[in-house]
């Protein structure tokens, strides 16, 4: 492959051809393609249910109509399989897939080839009125209309759960406020449901609905009810806030169900996770195992506490029987989290007594448990601690129709305060803060949570419990190794580590530790709570040593210079449990509770603030598909597809948001879009449906911007404010030369879109403008501007380092060892200050500094971690042969 010089690459036309030629590689496509699959962190599947999961293919390998087997060892698994994304060739780039468990292997194979069929395969059956799914011996019907979403659950006969249902509370004002407070009771009606998935190995119903009751209609919501072979259910419960942050008060939002019950009242466990493997549990009326002398049975209270039958009534004497009668029979139960650091288990005998604390520890595991020899239902709220307050209660255990709700807001805590911190404008100069009337709100907002279900023929043994609440706690998920992830060429530049070189294992060391600072802050901090959760801070405070939790748009990051990619990268190259967990958290937060899902400003997101929606700059490049790629791709979770597929038509937004309003004049055209952050955010979003479709009109749609942009006066040094029509997705120059800072165009997950759109796109004349912008961005003044013109001054092109990787892609491209020597400068240095562009040296800090002790980053911030890490990964990746042997003075 001959370089591209960069004499060439200024000149046009000569050097096309031998750019498009220096596009990465990708592998050849193995005549027997397979991959072998390990469990996430080690846990394997060992309880009932389903693991799905997502997996690559390298281009060109598998054919769309492709089926394929799972094997473990010498023995057949049962895989359910469906297409997730395909190649510009048509062949499949990424697949989902179902097992049905308990699962015990610890690597499995995935390969075309004709599936095993379960056992029980899941068989649906739909009629106008309802859906039927059945396995073996359990069978769920769902209603298609109603306030029941699931109206019964039976196994072996018995029925299990019936008349399962959303619920929420609402108040009109805020519990400290004075006056007459009101609460409003609220129930799920279902308006449509569709079946997604139809077996053998798992179905999945799609419900929509609403929240009706005092003669409203509000907070509409998509619940997935996905069921395995052989039993085991899940719940994906989305809603989205659609009422008035001023008066509109959640004060309970859950999910309930009614359980049946036939065993008597001393054979009736109730069961709740503490943490770890711990277990609270209890029978609804014990036997008096305190007073061996005197009951007859007492030497059987081990027996029951450990779940298992005793005699019933009918096999006691009429004393024993007498006895017994005389031990409370606890009616009520529950398990509730106030904050992350406290959960309490209480119990009372009806509604007219008061409640017995029965337990109380740090942070429960979030299941549940009710039932007895003839069969019981265990019930899981994952992240329960983590997105307090929560809480599982039981009612009515002493009748025959007990009732349990998990509430993902507890009517325990305080309402819901959804309004704005602050009543007035604090301005952007001093605050970081972007403030307009009516852009403060949650109008729109939405929040995703997972529930478990198990119907099970007998009370479960306590060890068995503990898996089912480590299942609710982490569900397993099949992996691959973070080499087949490369090998397949997916997700654009990033670099496996090569801890060999002396030079890269210092840089690893220090990514290393920059990620547990981190991990250790989102401890230490405390960044959990149901709307909080999964997010993390923006700009550190010295002189507090805190975040700047209050400060405008220093405090919460939504997204602000892509954590998400990073934290992602960062996974794909280590295969770290940790590391997934918490770019789950934070995909799942951002792109609910940072996104507008209805509304003004739906398919826009909002900026990072004190208040995750408080920011007046509503953009696509918070909710651009871009930031959930990954975690559709490796888990096959649905919700996130429907996400970015509601995203494509984000672009339309902006006629009514334009995001230069207050710097441009209005162009002739409908709105502004800058070439980055704006159009590459919506080129993300078509890019995804592009592979997610195999629709080409979404690729037709990304090649007139590239037309656009590479076709005005400077290429991608134009603008970088165009206009806009989104009718068209039409770019058009509106003259802009140099007239504003080119930084965010890249740093908002536009380098990492375009890394890999150059893979998939051949655009020489778009290739030409992007590699010069590479080039010349970092470039030292003097040459920048003998190149560009007078105009093209330092003060456009700020922050060096988080921009090295573009020189280093200049230099993959251009085959110029200068260029790849200049971006291992501009990355390692810090070039204002002459120092390491990282330091990782913590501090610790206690007396009365602060409130606790703690351990601190020194002028700590996001902004600069998310794009550092990125720029290690992605320089590596371009340019990692021209590492300096040893590293900068600075760096030892």
């Amino acid at each position: 492959m001959p370089p591209i010089s960069r004499r060439n690459l200024m000149q046009g036309a000569a050097g096309l051809a031998a750019v498009t030629a220096a596009l990465p590689a990708l592998p050849a496509p193995s005549s027997k393609p397979s991959v072998d699959l390990t469990w996430l962190g080690g846990a394997a599947r060992r309880v009932e249910g389903e693991a799905v999961w997502g997996a690559p293919w390298p281009r060109g390998a598998i054919k769309a109509s492709s089926r394929f087997r799972a094997s473990a060892g010498a023995g057949e698994l049962p895989l359910q399989t469906w297409p997730l994304a395909y190649w510009p060739d048509g062949s499949l780039k990424w697949t989902g897939h179902a097992l049905a468990g308990p699962v015990t292997a610890e690597t499995i194979r995935i390969e075309p080839g004709q599936p095993a069929r379960p056992a029980s395969p899941v068989i649906v059956v739909a009629t106008s009125e309802s859906i039927t799914v059945t396995t073996g011996d359990l069978i769920c019907r769902l209603a298609r209309r109603g306030s029941s979403l699931i109206t019964s659950v039976t196994r072996n006969g018995r029925e299990a759960l019936r008349n399962g249902r959303l619920v929420c509370l609402r108040q009109d004002r805020f519990q400290a406020e004075t006056g007459v407070l009101r609460t409003q009771a609220f129930e799920s009606q279902v308006t449509s449901a569709t079946v997604e998935q139809s077996g053998p190995v798992r179905a999945v119903v799609r419900l929509d609905g609403i929240h009706r009751g005092a003669g409203r209609d509000w907070l509409p919501f998509s619940v997935r009810v996905a069921i395995a072979a052989g039993g085991g259910m899940t719940l994906t419960h989305t809603f989205t806030f659609d009422g008035d942050a001023a008066t509109d008060f959640i004060s309970g939002l859950g999910v309930r169900f009614d359980a049946p019950l036939t065993d008597e009242l001393h054979n009736r466990h109730v069961r709740f996770a503490g943490a770890a493997d711990g277990l609270w549990g209890e029978a609804v009326r014990n036997l008096p195992g305190w007073q061996p002398a005197k009951f007859a049975l007492a030497g059987r209270f081990a027996d029951q506490l450990e779940g298992k039958p005793v005699p019933s009534l009918a096999e006691m004497d009429a004393k024993t029987q007498a006895q017994l009668l005389t031990v409370p029979a606890w009616d009520d139960f529950s398990l509730f989290q106030g904050d992350a650091d406290h959960f309490d288990v209480r119990k009372r005998t009806g509604q007219s007594s008061a409640w017995l604390q029965a337990g109380q520890g740090a942070r429960a595991g979030g299941l549940g448990y009710l039932g007895g020899p003839s069969g019981g239902v265990a019930f899981g709220l994952r992240d329960f601690w983590q997105r307090h307050p929560t809480e599982l209660e039981i009612n009515r255990a002493t009748s025959d129709l007990a009732s349990v709700t998990l509430w993902l807001w507890s009517p325990r805590a305080q309402p819901m305060d959804l309004r704005h911190y602050s009543d007035r404008a604090h301005g952007l100069e001093i605050q970081y803060e972007d403030v307009e009337a009516g852009h403060s709100t949650p109008l729109g907002i939405a929040r995703t949570n997972e529930i478990f279900l198990w119907f099970t023929s007998s009370t479960p043994a306590r060890a068995a419990l503990a898996k089912m609440a480590e299942t609710v706690r982490a569900p397993p998920l099949l992996v691959c190794a973070p080499a087949h992830y490369k090998a397949c060429s997916v997700f654009g530049v990033w670099s496996l580590p090569d801890r060999a070189d002396p030079s890269k294992a210092r840089l690893e060391e220090a990514h290393d530790s920059l990620l547990a600072v981190y991990l250790n802050e989102i401890e230490q901090r405390r960044w959990y709570g149901f709307w909080d959760h999964g997010d993390v801070m923006h700009t550190y405070d010295n002189e507090r040593h805190a975040w700047r939790y209050d400060v405008g748009g220093y405090a919460w990051a939504n997204s602000e210079l892509v954590p998400e990619l990073w934290l992602w990268s960062a996974y794909l190259r280590s295969g770290r449990a940790d590391l997934f967990r918490m770019a789950e958290a934070m995909t799942r937060h951002t792109s609910e509770v940072d996104t507008y899902h209805l509304g003004p400003f739906a398919g826009l997101g909002s900026r990072h603030n004190v208040s995750h929606w408080g920011d007046g700059a509503k953009e696509a490049r918070i909710s651009q598909a871009l930031l959930r790629r990954h975690y559709y791709y490796l888990t096959a979770d649905a919700r996130t597809g429907d996400i970015m597929a509601s995203m494509v038509d984000a672009d339309h937004a902006l006629v009514a948001v334009d995001p230069l309003r207050k710097i441009l004049k209005k162009p002739e055209q409908p709105t502004h879009a800058r070439s980055g952050p704006d159009w590459f955010a919506f080129a993300s979003n078509w890019m995804t449906q592009w592979e997610r479709t195999g629709d080409w009109r979404w690729r037709d749609k990304i090649v007139r911007g590239l037309d656009a942009i590479s076709a005005s006066p400077y290429g991608m040094f134009s603008g970088p404010g165009f206009g806009y029509d989104p009718a068209t997705a039409t770019m058009t120059s509106i003259g802009g030369e140099f007239g504003s800072s080119y930084h965010l165009v890249t740093i908002m997950g536009g380098a990492e879109f375009v890394f890999e759109l150059s893979t998939l796109i051949d655009h020489p004349a778009w290739t030409k403008a992007w590699t010069r912008f590479c080039a010349f961005y970092n470039a030292p003044q003097a040459e920048r501007v003998a190149a560009l013109g007078p105009k093209a001054v330092d003060r456009l092109f700020g922050y060096p380092v988080w921009h090295a990787r573009l020189t280093a892609y200049a230099a993959r491209m251009t085959g110029d060892p200068a260029l790849a020597r200049r971006a291992w400068s501009e990355f390692l240095v810090d070039g204002r200050t002459g120092e390491a562009s990282l330091s990782v040296a913590t501090v610790k800090v206690g007396g009365p500094a602060v409130l606790e002790p703690i351990l601190e980053l020194p002028a700590l911030s996001t902004n600069h971690s998310s794009q550092w890490g990125l720029n290690m990964i992605e320089v590596l990746d371009l340019v990692g042969d021209a590492i300096p042997h040893p590293l900068p003075s600075v760096w030892r």
